[in-house]
């Protein structure tokens, strides 16, 4: 059996997590982690579902999960097709609908380290 030290040098550590994003296409939704640790979701809006730290004395945000994309993008006039800054996507939903929920996912969201580039990439939605 390995010993610990092995097993992160094999499998990585926490320390080796880099915020992301990807589109789940079996439930139309973009999933955003920030950080690797189990998660408590919070259902806020018809669009927004914040996920926090599992973990008492953690930060609490921990990513969170746009929900109906596909019908959102339509609502946004944004086209469903190939790579988008996660940042760009937020800002349009800000647009649209500039609500306090909205606001509070964005301003968690701006306080991650290297959000700005954080992309998501859309192809199984244009061709789903």
């Amino acid at each position: 059996m390995k010993d610990l030290n092995e097993f992160i040098k094999e499998f990585g550590s926490e320390d080796d997590f880099k915020a992301n994003a990807f589109y789940d296409k079996h439930l139309d939704c973009i999933r955003v982690r920030t950080r690797d640790c189990s998660v408590i979701e919070e259902r806020l809006s018809h669009i927004f579902t914040m996920l926090k730290s599992a973990h008492s004395g953690q930060d609490n945000f921990v990513g969170f999960t746009i929900k109906g994309v596909r019908h959102l993008f339509e609502e946004l006039g944004m086209d469903p097709k190939g790579v988008f800054r996660l940042t760009d996507i937020i800002n349009a939903i800000v647009g649209k609908y500039p609500d306090q929920v909205v606001k509070e996912v964005r301003e968690a969201f701006v306080s991650v380290e290297g959000y700005k580039e954080i992309e998501v990439e859309l192809k199984e939605l244009a061709t789903a």
